[in-house]
C-alpha cells in the first residue's frame, strides 16, 4: 500500500509564530509607552524643577540667617550656658533629689485634684437632688440636706489638699529652679537667637527629597501617597457659568505656580515667581488670601486645567505669542469663554467683586477707565451698575440755526449725551 500522506495546513505556523511574536512585542511596548505617556505630565516636571529651586532657595536663606547671627553674643551665650551646666553638675545630688521630690509631688497633685473632680460632680448632683426635693416639699429633704452638707465639708477639706498638693510643688519647682533656671533661660536667649537657622534647618529636611519620594512618584505606584500631586483650590460662594450649568469655581493653578504665594522668589520666572505684593493679594493676612479668592477670579482663564496650552494662557505681544507657539505649541482657546486677561486688564476684574464702587484702592488703571466713562456721560445710555443715581447729562438746548424758509428755527445738533457732566462722582 502507498504510504499515507499527512494532513496539510492552509497556513504558515512559522509565519504564525513571527507574527504572534512581533504584536505580542508591539503590544508590550504600546503599553510602557501609554503608562510612560500618562505619568509624563508638564506640570509634574514642573513641580520636581521646583523643588530642585526650593532646595537652593532655602539653602540660600540658611547660610544667611547664619551670617546674621551675632556671632559675639552667641558665644557669650554659650559660655554662659556651659558655666550654668557646670554649676549643675557640681550639684548634681541635690538636683537628682529635688527632681524625685518633683514626681513624688506631681503624683499628690495629681490624686487630690482627681479626688476633689469626682467629690465635687457628686456634691453638685446630690445638691440638685436636694434642691428639688426641697420644693417640691418631700419629706426626705431634710435627710438629703444633711447629706449634701457633709458632702460640702468634705469638698472643701479635698481641695485645701489640693491647693497644698499644688504649694509644695510650687516651692520645689523654685528649689530647683536655682539650679536650673540659669540653663533654661540662657537656652531660650540661645533658641531665640538661632531661631530662623532652627526653622530653615527643619525646612531642608522635609524638603530633601529621598528613596522613599522615589517610590511614592514611581509610575503605577504614584496612587498612594505621592509628593507630587495636583494643587486644587475650591472656592467658596464663586461659581462658573457654563452655558447649561453653574459649577463651583475650581482653581488649580497653583500646580504649577507654587510660589505664588511664598515670599522669597521675587526674583525668579514664571512659573516660579511670587505674586506683587503679598499683603493686598494671596497673602494669608491680605484683604484676598488665595484660598478664597483664588488666581482666575482676577485673571480668568481655564482653572481646570493644569497643562500650559489648556489653561487659556493669553501672551502680551506678537513676540511672546511667537515664543509659546514654538516653545509650548500655543494655540488661541476655542473651547473656552474666558482666555486669560493680558497684565495690563487684570484690574478690570475687581469690578467682580467691587461693585457700586467707584474708587478702588490699588486699581489705578480701573479708578481711570471709571473716571474717563463718568466724565464722557457714557452711563446716560448705557446702563451700569454704581451709576444709577448720577446725575445724566443732556443735550445742549442752545444751538440752532435757521430753516431754508427764514421764518422758524430748530436745533440742528443731535443730543450731546457724551458732554462732560458738571459734577464728578471720582472727586465726590
Amino acid at each position: 500500500m502507498a504510504e499515507k500522506k499527512g494532513v496539510g495546513h492552509a497556513y504558515n505556523v512559522d509565519f504564525l509564530n513571527v507574527v504572534f511574536a512581533a504584536s505580542s512585542l508591539f503590544l508590550f511596548l504600546s503599553v510602557i509607552w501609554m503608562v510612560w505617556d500618562d505619568y509624563d505630565r508638564d506640570w509634574k516636571s514642573t513641580q520636581r524643577r521646583f523643588g530642585q529651586l526650593e532646595m537652593q532657595v532655602t539653602q540660600a536663606n540658611l547660610q544667611q540667617a547664619g551670617r546674621s547671627v551675632d556671632r559675639s553674643k552667641l558665644t557669650q551665650l554659650q559660655a554662659q550656658e556651659a558655666a550654668a551646666r557646670k554649676n549643675v553638675e557640681t550639684n548634681q545630688k541635690k538636683v537628682d533629689e529635688l527632681q524625685n521630690k518633683l514626681k513624688d509631688a506631681d503624683n499628690r497633685l495629681y490624686r487630690a485634684t482627681t479626688d476633689y473632680q469626682a467629690m465635687k460632680a457628686t456634691y453638685d448632683q446630690d445638691r440638685y437632688d436636694f434642691e428639688a426635693t426641697r420644693v417640691a416639699g418631700s419629706t426626705s429633704a431634710a435627710r438629703k440636706g444633711q447629706i449634701v452638707g457633709d458632702e460640702e465639708r468634705r469638698l472643701t477639706e479635698l481641695n485645701l489638699a489640693k491647693e497644698k498638693a499644688e504649694a509644695d510643688k510650687a516651692e520645689l519647682q523654685r528649689q530647683l529652679g536655682q539650679y536650673t533656671g540659669q540653663v533654661a533661660a540662657v537656652q531660650k536667649q540661645i533658641d531665640d537667637l538661632t531661631a530662623e537657622q532652627t526653622r530653615l534647618g527643619k525646612r531642608l529636611e522635609v524638603i530633601a527629597p529621598s528613596v522613599k519620594d522615589y517610590f511614592r512618584n514611581a509610575p503605577l505606584l504614584d496612587f498612594m501617597a505621592p509628593t507630587f500631586k495636583v494643587q486644587q483650590i475650591i472656592l467658596p460662594n464663586v461659581v462658573d457659568d457654563v452655558n447649561f450649568i453653574r459649577v463651583p469655581k475650581m482653581d488649580r493653578c497653583q500646580t504649577c505656580h507654587l510660589a505664588i504665594d511664598k515670599k522669597g522668589y521675587e526674583k525668579y520666572p514664571q512659573p516660579f515667581t511670587t505674586h506683587p505684593d503679598l499683603a493686598t493679594y494671596l497673602g494669608s493676612s491680605s484683604p484676598h488670601p488665595l484660598d478664597r479668592i483664588g488666581c482666575t477670579v482676577c485673571h480668568e482663564g481655564m482653572g481646570q486645567s493644569v497643562s500650559f496650552r489648556d489653561a487659556a494662557h493669553m501672551p502680551s505681544n506678537e513676540k511672546q505669542k511667537e515664543e509659546w507657539e514654538k516653545k509650548y505649541h500655543w494655540e488661541e482657546p476655542h473651547l473656552w469663554d474666558y482666555p486669560m486677561l493680558p497684565l495690563k486688564m487684570t484690574e478690570a476684574s475687581c469690578a467682580k467683586c467691587h461693585k457700586g464702587q467707584v474708587f478702588v484702592p490699588k486699581a489705578d488703571a480701573l479708578t481711570v477707565a471709571y473716571a474717563t466713562y463718568e466724565r464722557a456721560g457714557c452711563y446716560a445710555c448705557h446702563k451700569t451698575r454704581g451709576f444709577e443715581n448720577v446725575r445724566k447729562p443732556g443735550p445742549i438746548l442752545t444751538a440752532r440755526r435757521k430753516t431754508a424758509l427764514g421764518t422758524k428755527s430748530r436745533s440742528t445738533r443731535l443730543p450731546r449725551i457724551c458732554s462732560p457732566t458738571p459734577t464728578s462722582t471720582i472727586s465726590r
